[in-house]
Parts: structure tokens; C-alpha cells; sequence
């Protein structure tokens, strides 16, 4: 065979058992890139949107569309805004979705609230601006992701930190924070403020004779009843245990304040249901008012905390205005809790004897222990003052001990068969 025909033959099979390796065809790869992105939200993992150059949808998923209780047919055209709530109506700090996409820039994962009646999804959205050829601004394309339960959990979180979780009033930290924040603004406005601090009279022996669920069930009740009458839930507050703060502000009027402490303690002086159970407590409240009895948070606290001891003080069940006196008191009472301490070491206290006579024989019959306070400096301090500083500042365990002690071994002494009554 002629050496050109061979090269020829030859040429030709290698054609045919080497062709060339043949291109990618887009259209398949376009076909596999549309069914991951559907696989993708078939499985609930997120969601596409876009939109035209004037903000309008031009797609957007259909299961989220069902979930806004809409159909995709009726959502294109729709201004993407209007799918969700303004950022100032839940309270959020942050650029509104409106500014974003005037703007024509990208934004990540931005926390957004459904719209629509009976939606209370939350949706977290992402976007990027897209350009025509001609570097014209032609729309959105983005995506967007379920947060609700992340919201729910952060804002349960939120709540018990600020909330009480039994009454569900506000807690210690945020009545404060709320009183600082107040009493700031209305310090430049010269407006007045006042707080309430309350306090259960026998609430303890609930919880002592019915149990803790028992008092637990009673504050609740108590919550429901201060709320009935200050109407406005922010400003009431559970400091703790049986202990309850109120704001009042723009309210410098004694006597409205008065009035409002009076039906107060009156409400929680009412019976009570718990548990089958028939309860009766009582409330002592204790009133100061900015900018007159203190301008910062801790000084009007601090003082409706005094003007609260002057109205337990005064037998329970009342209320009471703060006043200048009751710092000095409130001196004075520390001093002598402080010398209180001291007082047996000291051999201040001694006991006196009441006789208790028959009164048919006019016979001697026994006696009654009665314990007496000579202070060094200031002389002899009735029991009516020094024994509730005792019981109040733990010391009246002590004080009984010895009384019992002193008692015994002065009968012992006696001649004949004396009895004696000591107090406990």
C-alpha cells in the first residue's frame, strides 16, 4: 500500500478510537444546580426569594409562602417589606429592612417577624444585590432561614432574667434599672416619683402551717390583687420573698398616695383560698417620694425601707411617709443593737421578780421573770424597745437562754416551794 494511503488509514482509526473529550452541557448542570436548590427547601433547611430593581417579588419559595398562610401566586408583586413587621414594632434595634435594600448592598441574616395575622414566625434574612450587564442595579436575590425557636429561647431567657417566675412582675434588677432610668429623665424634667415597698404581715406562718407550695399560691394571689389596683404591671414589682415594690410616677399628692396605700393594705388584708384553705395576712407599707425624700434609686429606696420599719413599728397593718426623723432613729436603733451585743459580757442585764399572788388567800404564790437593760450610759431602756431589736438582729435566742438560766438558779435559792414564769 502507498505510503500515503497507510498514513491516511491509519490517520482515519485514530479519529475514530481517540474523538475529543466532549464539554460539559450547561443545561444539565443548570438541571442538577434547580434540583439541589429545591432538594434544599423540600427539607425545611431555608428558603429563597428575589426581587425586581423596585423591591417587588419576583419568586419566593411555596412552602413559605403556605406557612404566611399565602400562595406563591398572590406574593409576586408584593413589596418584600411587606412580608414583615417593622423593626420599631417588636422593639429592635437595628437598620430597617426599607433602608437595607435602598441602599443596594449586601445584608446577613437579618431577625425579621411575619406580617401576617395568625404568623408569629420569626425569619432571619440574607441578601445580595444583583447587576445587569450594564452595571444597572436589577434587584435581590437571597435567602432566609426559621429562627422562632431561637427567638423564643432568647426571649425566655430575656424574661427570666427581668421577671419574677413565680408572679411574673417584674424582678429586683429590672424594677431598679427601670427606677434609675425614671428618676433620670424626671430629675431634668423636674417631675416627682414615688415607691411603695411593701411588706406581708404573717405571711411566714403560712408557709410555716400550710407549706411553701401554699405561699407560693398566696403571693401569686397578692401579685393579682396590687396589679387590680396600680393597674400598670412594669411598675409592680417582686423584690423577693414577701416583699413587693411599686413606682408611681408624676405622683407627689400625700393624699392620693394615702389612699392608694390604705386600699392596698385593705386588698391584701382580705381572706384568701389556698388550697381549701382560708388565709388571712396583712401588708405594712412604707412611702417616699422623689425628688423631696431622695433623688438617686438607692436613697429613695433606702428611705421607703425606714418609713416601711416606722410602719411595722407602729403595730402592723398601716403605712407611713418617710421623714428626717427616721434617720435618727434608725441611728439610734443601730447603736443600740450594737450595744445589745455587748450587753451580757457586760452584766447589763438582770432580771426583776413580779409577784403572783392568790387571790383568794392573798398568798404569795410564785413570781414572774422580768428582764431588765441597764445600760452603762443611757440607764435603764424598757423591753418594749430593746426586745424587738433583739428579735430582729438574732439576738433573742442568747437573751433567752441566759433569762432561763438566771431564773432557775435564782429559785433554787428560794426557800419553800416558789414557782416561777419566765417568757419565752
Amino acid at each position: 500500500m502507498p505510503g500515503g494511503a497507510e498514513r491516511g488509514f491509519f490517520g482515519k482509526i485514530g479519529v475514530r478510537l481517540a474523538p475529543p473529550r466532549a464539554e460539559p452541557q450547561p443545561v444539565l448542570a443548570a438541571a442538577d444546580a434547580l434540583l439541589l436548590v429545591r432538594n434544599y427547601e423540600e427539607c425545611g433547611q431555608g428558603w429563597f426569594w428575589s426581587t425586581d430593581a423596585g423591591g417587588r417579588l419576583t419568586y419566593i419559595t411555596d412552602s413559605v409562602a403556605q406557612l404566611m398562610g399565602r400562595t406563591t401566586g398572590t406574593l409576586l408583586g408584593t413589596p418584600l417589606v411587606d412580608l414583615f413587621l417593622p423593626a420599631d414594632s417588636h422593639g429592635e434595634r437595628q437598620r430597617t429592612l426599607p433602608f437595607l435594600l435602598t441602599r443596594q448592598s449586601r445584608f446577613d441574616e437579618l431577625p425579621l417577624r411575619s406580617a401576617f395575622e395568625g404568623d408569629d414566625r420569626w425569619w432571619a434574612i440574607s441578601g445580595c444585590p444583583q447587576f445587569d450587564g450594564g452595571g444597572k442595579f436589577a434587584g435581590y436575590r437571597g435567602s432566609g432561614t426559621d429562627i422562632t425557636a431561637q427567638r423564643r429561647s432568647a426571649e425566655d431567657a430575656s424574661r427570666l432574667a427581668l421577671y419574677d417566675s413565680l408572679t411574673g412582675l417584674a424582678n429586683r434588677f429590672h424594677i431598679s434599672k427601670k427606677l434609675e432610668a425614671t428618676l433620670a429623665a424626671f430629675a431634668q424634667q423636674q417631675r416627682s416619683c414615688a415607691i411603695m415597698l411593701l411588706d406581708l404581715d404573717r405571711f411566714k406562718q403560712v408557709n410555716d402551717t400550710l407549706g411553701h407550695p401554699a405561699g407560693d399560691a398566696l403571693l401569686k394571689q397578692v401579685a393579682e390583687r396590687l396589679l387590680k389596683i396600680v393597674g400598670d404591671r412594669e411598675m409592680v414589682s417582686r423584690l423577693g420573698g414577701d416583699e413587693f415594690q411599686i413606682v408611681l410616677p408624676d405622683i407627689e399628692d400625700r393624699g392620693k398616695l394615702g389612699d392608694m396605700a390604705a386600699e392596698i393594705i385593705a386588698s391584701l388584708s382580705q381572706p384568701y383560698s389556698v388550697e381549701g384553705s382560708r388565709c388571712i395576712i396583712g401588708a405594712s407599707v412604707g412611702v417616699a417620694i422623689a425628688p423631696f425624700d431622695g433623688l438617686s434609686s438607692d436613697d429613695l429606696v433606702r428611705n421607703a425601707d425606714l418609713a416601711l420599719y416606722a410602719a411595722k413599728g407602729n403595730g402592723r397593718g398601716r403605712f407611713a411617709f418617710y421623714s428626717s426623723d427616721l434617720h435618727q432613729a434608725a441611728e439610734d436603733r443601730r447603736v443600740l443593737e450594737e450595744d445589745l451585743r455587748d450587753a451580757l459580757a457586760r452584766g447589763e442585764i438582770e432580771l426583776g421578780y413580779q409577784p403572783v399572788v392568790h387571790s383568794r388567800s392573798d398568798m404569795v404564790t410564785g413570781v414572774e421573770a422580768l428582764v431588765r437593760w441597764n445600760h452603762r450610759e443611757r440607764g435603764a431602756i424598757s423591753p418594749a424597745v430593746f426586745i424587738p431589736i433583739a428579735e430582729e438582729a438574732n439576738l433573742i435566742w442568747p437573751l433567752g437562754e441566759w433569762v432561763l438560766r438566771k431564773a432557775c438558779e435564782d429559785a433554787a435559792r428560794w426557800p419553800g416551794e416558789m414557782r416561777v414564769a419566765v417568757n419565752v
